[in-house]
Formats: C-alpha cells, sequence, structure tokens
C-alpha cells in the first residue's frame, strides 16, 4: 500500500481524450453524456475544462456537434493513446498475479489529514492490495469530481444531495475563529458572525463551498465581510493572521498545527460551538463490495478509533 500526491497539471486527461472520441461518435452532447455514463451538465463542465487546459475550441456549437480542426488533431491522438492504453491494461491484468486497487480520495479544503496516517497503516494490514492517491486539485468541490469520476471518495462536511452519491458519517469538528493572539477579540469566550464581518476576513477561498463559513455562517445571517483578504492558501492565510493583518475561519482540527508556532489564538463561534459533520462520499453505483467502499469503511473505523 502506497500513497502518492498529485499535483495539479495544466494538460488534458485521459477523461478529456475519452470525451473527444464520444463527442465525435454521438449526434448530440446528451448522446455523448450517455455513453460517458456522467450527465450533460458534467460533459459541458469537462468540454469547458478542456478547452480552458488546451488554449482553443474543441467543439464548434450549435446543431449535432463538430470538432474543430484542433479538435481532430487531438482526437487523432486520442484513438491512439485509448487504444494503446487498453492493450496495456489487458497485458498488465494478464501479467500480473496479485491484482491491486488505487482508490483516489479527494476532500474539502478545510480537511486536517489528521486520519490519514491512521487510514494508510489500517489498509497497510487489513487490505494490502489497495493503494491510496490523494488528488489535492478538487478541494473545493470535492462531490462533482466524484461524479465526474476523477476521484473514488469525496470527504467532506455535510451530505451531498443526490441519488447517484452515497454519504458515511465519519467525525464531528468544530468550526472556530483564528484571532490574532494580541487583537482585542483573543480575550473573548466567544465570537458571532457580527464580530467577523466588521473585520478584515483573511481566507483561501471566497467560493460558495459545502461546510464552509460563508455557507454555515454568513450567508444564514444575511452578512458578508466588509473588508476580504484572499491569500489562496491554508499556510499564507496563517502567516498574515499571524501577522495581526486580519482573522479567519478555520476548524479546530485543522488550526492545531499552526496555533502551536504562538501568536494565534482559537475562539469558539457561539456560545455552545458550532460543529460540522463530516462524511465519507461514494458513487453509490461502486456498491458496498469495491476498493473505494472498503478505504470509505477503513476511515470511518480509523476516525472512530481515534475519538474513543
Amino acid at each position: 500500500m502506497s500513497l502518492k500526491m498529485i499535483q495539479f497539471v495544466p494538460k488534458l486527461e485521459i477523461r478529456h481524450l475519452a470525451m473527444l472520441v464520444a463527442i465525435d461518435r454521438a449526434a448530440t452532447l446528451a448522446e455523448a453524456a450517455l455513453e460517458l455514463n456522467i450527465t450533460p451538465s458534467a460533459l459541458t463542465h469537462r468540454l469547458r475544462e478542456a478547452e480552458r487546459r488546451a488554449a482553443l475550441v474543441l467543439v464548434r456549437r450549435g446543431g449535432r456537434p463538430r470538432l474543430t480542426d484542433g479538435g481532430q488533431r487531438l482526437l487523432l491522438a486520442a484513438r491512439r493513446c485509448l487504444a494503446e492504453l487498453e492493450v496495456a491494461e489487458r497485458e498488465a491484468r494478464t501479467a500480473g498475479s496479485a491484482a491491486r486497487h488505487v482508490v483516489r480520495l479527494g476532500a474539502s479544503t478545510l480537511c486536517g489529514y489528521d486520519w490519514l496516517p491512521g487510514l494508510l497503516r489500517h489498509l497497510e494490514s487489513a487490505q494490502p492490495s489497495i493503494d491510496v492517491e490523494v488528488v489535492i486539485d478538487v478541494s473545493l468541490d470535492p462531490v462533482s469530481a466524484l461524479r465526474d469520476r476523477r476521484i473514488d471518495v469525496a470527504v467532506m462536511p455535510g451530505r451531498a444531495r443526490g441519488r447517484d452519491v452515497s454519504a458515511l458519517r465519519l467525525f464531528q469538528d468544530e468550526l472556530v475563529a483564528l484571532v490574532p493572539l494580541a487583537h482585542p477579540k483573543a480575550r473573548r469566550r466567544y465570537l458571532d458572525v457580527r464580530d467577523l464581518v466588521n473585520e478584515v476576513y483573511v481566507t483561501d477561498t471566497t467560493t460558495q463551498e459545502t461546510g464552509r463559513e460563508y455557507e454555515r455562517l454568513f450567508e444564514p445571517a444575511g452578512l458578508r465581510p466588509e473588508r476580504v483578504l484572499r491569500a489562496g492558501h491554508m499556510e499564507a492565510v496563517i502567516a498574515l493572521v499571524r501577522a495581526g493583518l486580519g482573522l479567519t475561519v478555520t476548524t479546530r482540527t485543522g488550526a492545531v498545527p499552526f496555533v502551536g508556532g504562538g501568536g494565534l489564538k482559537v475562539v469558539p463561534l457561539t456560545p455552545s460551538g458550532h460543529y460540522l459533520t463530516w462524511y465519507a462520499h461514494l458513487r453509490v453505483s461502486r456498491g458496498r463490495a469495491s476498493p473505494a467502499r472498503e478505504v470509505a469503511d477503513a476511515l470511518a473505523l480509523v476516525v472512530r478509533d481515534r475519538r474513543a
């Protein structure tokens, strides 16, 4: 069992190549989506993503979808690549006596990954034929990545809607404010949303992500921070908050690695605290007897034992 960290690479992937082949064969984009076993909206999203990565228009819109000259050139390469990959996979299955399964796991931006070492150790002993890949470029919308088959397990706060996705409860974590130690509000017993909106709010993203503070705190109150400083990465957010340039919201677990460095104070939100319930999401078509389900079940067991 091994762990591979996948960095985002701005180029076409196998799923984009398969999409070009399906579009070329189909009379409509809906028919191409059906062949790929995804929704028409997911196909539109994939097409736009491919065009953005390739920096060119691949399909002429209107009437029957037609590939542009650039799309046709990529189609030739796609057919060769997919055919060669099919042969290679068939030969590898024949040659390999011990089957291995790769489960791609993606998580929300608030995820601290404190459970990851325990998960890997558990799989090493209980399911040594399963490898885990952590996909880090899907954190803003892991469920869409799950539906689009870019990952196999999505870890995020809250349950996703839709009959095509199942959810397995994992753990609870507290949403807290992270405040500079010298700030007057660091002495408060708790803060509420009004204490956040009149400060410089430092964040890694302003996207309306499920389970994040915009959905859980600001939207229900009908409020938004008056001044927002977008840092793009959690380490940058922490550096700015520690320097006294604003405050932020994260999970208590996610704050642990940073508070030890000094200069920061964790302050609860509301008198009773504000808690998130995290779930592992799977595509329902995978069923229970699948490597993805084995990883989700193992994760549930690991986090339960950690909190026992």
